[in-house]
């Protein structure tokens, strides 16, 4: 690993960096690879001379006093110091950029989520996170959710479902709760088995999975309804004729 120049922006990042934590430019892996083969190259290339009467020698050629070579030294591990300094500057500058994009994109997936496991997941990853109290609380709220749609599922009334999908309107659970209320409606109108029970069920329910059901049931109950009308007719004209046909004494 080492420091490479960004092709776009010329900053130093590090040699294994995807992208540029400065312009964003993507980071060829074979690019890198040969930049920092040429960066290398160049260090290596670099003659260490010294200077004796002006002019410069090869350091085994020069005779240098000890207090030269301690000087010698010093600018050397000093400079080695400050490339490592700024190696692994870089790279804690990248991991630390890196760690906060996948903060800021675990929290983006939180909306509108209703499963709580995911939200303990994200405190318990970044438990210093800028957002970890908002999280704290949509998590408690979400568990609280969670937990009382499961005692609706077992012990629910249709009473309880209405109370439920009144309080939480943008909850997950609402669409089945509402499905189960259009279920037991729907049971409830057949039970009556009354046209004024269908006409309930149809003014609750406009767009209800059993309104067609309900349509042919109301025309069924009407039609038993005309033909009920027309046989109580008939035999209240049978009587009046059978009372007209007796003779008078």
């Amino acid at each position: 690993m080492a420091m490479i120049k960004c092709p776009e922006c010329r900053h130093h990042i590090s040699s294994m960096a995807k992208t540029c934590p400065e312009c964003g430019c993507p980071i060829d892996p074979e690019w890198a690879q040969a930049e920092t083969e040429r960066e290398l190259k160049k260090l290596e290339e670099v003659p260490f001379t010294v200077e004796v009467g002006g002019e410069e020698i090869e350091p085994d050629e020069a005779v240098q006093p000890p207090s030269s070579r301690r000087k010698g030294r010093g600018w050397y591990l000093l400079i080695c110091i400050v490339l490592l300094g700024l190696l692994f500057g870089g790279i804690y500058y990248y991991e630390y950029r890196a760690d906060r994009q996948r903060e800021q994109h675990a929290y983006e997936m939180l909306q509108d989520c209703s499963n709580p496991d995911f939200y303990e997941d994200f405190i318990i990853r970044y438990p210093k996170s800028q957002y970890i109290e908002d999280v704290r609380a949509r998590y408690a709220q979400v568990a609280a959710q969670q937990q009382e749609w499961q005692r609706l599922i077992e012990n629910g009334t249709r009473d309880d479902l209405h109370r439920f999908v009144r309080e939480h309107p943008t909850s997950p659970y609402v669409k089945v709760a509402q499905s189960r209320i259009d279920s037991l409606d729907w049971a409830e109108a057949k039970n009556r088995h009354t046209l004024e029970a269908v006409a309930q069920y149809v003014a609750s329910h406009p767009d209800g999975y059993y309104i067609d059901h309900a349509e042919q049931l109301r025309q069924t109950l009407e039609r038993q309804r005309a033909e009920a009308l027309a046989a109580q007719r008939d035999s209240l004209a049978a009587d009046s004729v059978q009372a007209t046909a007796q003779p008078t004494t």
